[in-house]
């Protein structure tokens, strides 16, 4: 009965249009490739996505299994699929996410895939971006509609034409090529301003609530949110670790004794883009 459940709350089934809008960027990549849906069964949107761009001879084949009374994604014969696949791209469950993500860096295969935003903050997920095997995909932070097969009485929906969709913050997570994020212009100055970035009790290093709000004096440790990584450049910034991994008593962040919501610790580089006093780009190097 609690697999069932499980089942239940995992099948989030992606719209079309959301999935032609982060596909169509990778059409180069995906060319003359075998594309696996290891989540999906043959009325899933993306076997239909793949299909079209088969018939239109972008891809070789496209392959799937899984959803609903498929094939469980890491069942042997599932795991043979993957091994004739090159690309994998789907929505996996959820709940399974970081069962589905080992799978997928020990299998060594491209990917691209759905996730929930919070995923980032995952202690076994998380080091995957600081090595460079996973960066985000160009839908990220934002909310997609999902279309569910039963309406849960104790959750939320947004209506669309009569019928109730699931909201869900999600990020899109890959190993394919992606263009380098903007670095960010860095306008604010924490030195003459340090009420506005008050220390945690757990970790010496400022917080930083908002991006847009991180200094372009300040050298120590810079905790951010999550959604930091939609703007993260290798070159503007190190990422340090999660806020469980650094701080003293391995939790979440507290200031004045407050507990605050997952935090990435950062710190600038040598070389990092800030605006000068005339607003006019410019690159501070070593």
């Amino acid at each position: 009965m609690q697999r069932a459940k499980n089942t239940k709350n995992d099948e989030f089934y992606t719209q079309y249009q959301d999935i032609a809008a982060e596909c169509d960027h990778y059409l180069d990549q995906f060319r003359n490739k075998v594309i696996y849906c290891n989540c999906d069964t043959e009325c899933s949107n993306f076997v239909r996505y793949f299909l079209n761009l088969k018939s239109q001879g972008i891809i070789r084949d496209v392959i799937w299994s899984g959803g609903l009374g498929g094939i469980d994604f890491r069942s042997p014969e599932s795991v043979a699929m993957l091994q004739q696949a090159d690309v994998v791209v789907t929505n996996p469950p959820f709940s399974l996410f970081r069962q589905y993500v080992a799978q997928l860096i020990e299998s060594g295969k491209q990917f691209l895939i759905l996730g929930n935003q919070n995923a980032i903050s995952y202690k076994d997920f998380f080091p995957l971006f600081k090595s460079g095997q996973v960066r985000l995909g160009y839908k990220s932070f934002g909310p997609l509609l999902f279309d569910v097969p039963v309406v849960e009485p104790d959750k939320t929906y947004k209506v669309v034409d009569g019928v109730p969709r699931a909201v869900v913050a999600v990020c899109w997570f890959t190993n394919l090529q992606t263009p380098d994020k903007n670095g960010l212009v860095l306008s604010k100055r924490y030195f003459g301003n340090e009420s506005c970035y008050p220390k945690y009790d757990n970790i010496d290093a400022i917080n930083v609530g908002r991006i847009k709000d991180i200094p372009m004096d300040y050298d120590g440790l810079i905790g951010v949110p999550i959604t930091f990584m939609g703007c993260y450049n290798p070159a503007q910034f190190v990422l340090m670790g999660l806020d469980e991994e650094l701080t003293d008593n391995r939790d979440r962040c507290t200031i004045n004794g407050q507990r605050l919501y997952a935090r990435i610790f950062i710190r600038k580089k040598s070389a990092s883009v800030v605006a000068n006093d005339n607003d006019n780009l410019t690159v501070f190097a070593a």
